[in-house]
């Protein structure tokens, strides 16, 4: 809608903020020596953004890790555990051991979406008929599937999901909204507490001995996929990544889709776009898998995300690293893709 009352159309106005940036730590061409450096340097920004300093100022304990029970299923056993991974914070997870072959096994951390029975979902160990539907339509049991393929899964709660959802607020806010807006305060983001969790979870791998650290994977999906994405960025001992149904050009998709405010980063558009980002992980194996009509995530945006990224991949002498995956559906995890990347690459 076009207003001139003060000189300008609103739309154009918009415009103009998002491309006003000249995104100084954007790939632009660093083949060679120069391109660690580069990644290195958009790295450093990247946890800046997330609020990686901020957190650390509370100091990084020690993860304490418990195991608070172990239950075997037909093909599994199914651990429930803890770590400490703020001071005065904890995080749960499911850890998944298949019963075949013999360890130490290949691990994948499973990155559940937006969700509020959190890792349930993912280990498939659900009671609404919401969930039956999301694992029956949209398979989002990462973690079952994981462990069915003879992986061992690790499957935290992101934080405003499962154990750790939000407590009620008088103002009706979503558990995202709430955790949100007391992060961006402070200067954090909801974003990089979990990109922060799952990161850490991988100190719990390195300490079990029935667990490969060297053969490490992550797949998440929607708001899990942009964990993955974000956390295979930062470290380089996840590989292969396989986020899904997330990837896509932030003017394609959070600028005029309406999603959850967990999606946001303030900020981050300054310094790059998605295939930036992804570029972190080069030239480890990378897949991007999407939905032809996924309604959040367009695929139009998307493809061209993933040309702009195969440039990147160029730049870091692994163009054939990384792959595109497109289902013939909407916003589900597509296994399909996924897990024959995993099994080729782990």
């Amino acid at each position: 809608m076009e207003d001139r009352r003060f000189g300008h159309d609103r739309a154009e106005w918009t415009e103009h903020v998002l491309r006003a940036s000249d995104l100084p730590f954007a790939y632009g061409g660093e083949t060679g020596s120069a391109f660690p450096v580069w990644q290195e340097t958009l790295r450093e920004e990247l946890r800046s953004v997330l609020g990686f300093p901020v957190i650390r100022e509370g100091g990084v304990p020690d993860l304490d890790p418990r195991c608070h029970g172990t239950e075997a299923a037909a093909d599994h056993e199914r651990q429930m555990w803890s770590v400490r991974t703020e001071r005065e914070f904890r995080v749960p997870f499911y850890l998944l051991l298949p019963n075949e072959p013999e360890p130490p096994y290949p691990v994948v951390l499973t990155v559940h979406g937006h969700a509020e029975s959190g890792k349930e979902l993912s280990v498939g160990e659900v009671e609404s008929d919401a969930d039956r539907e999301r694992i029956a339509d949209e398979r989002r049991d990462i973690a079952r599937q994981a462990v069915e393929c003879g992986y061992a899964a690790v499957a935290p709660d992101m934080r405003a999901f499962g154990e750790l959802a939000a407590p009620e607020t008088a103002s009706g806010d979503r558990q995202c909204t709430s955790l949100q807006k007391h992060a961006q305060l402070v200067g954090r983001t909801l974003v990089g507490e979990r990109v922060w969790d799952t990161l850490r979870l991988i100190e719990f791998v390195q300490r079990r001995a029935a667990l490969d650290v060297d053969r490490l994977a992550i797949t998440g999906h929607s708001g899990g996929g942009v964990v993955t994405l974000f956390a295979a960025a930062l470290d380089d001992r996840l590989s292969p990544v396989a986020p899904c149904a997330s990837v896509c050009p932030f003017e394609d998709s959070l600028v005029p889709i309406d999603h959850c405010v967990c999606n946001y980063v303030p900020g981050i558009r300054r310094l790059g776009e998605v295939w930036d980002f992804a570029g972190l992980i080069a030239p480890r194996p990378l897949l991007v898998a999407a939905g032809e009509h996924d309604p959040i995530f367009p695929i139009e945006g998307t493809r061209r995300a993933f040309d702009r990224l195969r440039d990147v991949y160029r730049g870091s002498g692994a163009h054939d690293a990384c792959e595109l995956y497109v289902g013939d559906g909407g916003h589900r995890y597509y296994e399909a893709g996924v897990w024959p990347f995993i099994r080729d690459h782990l």
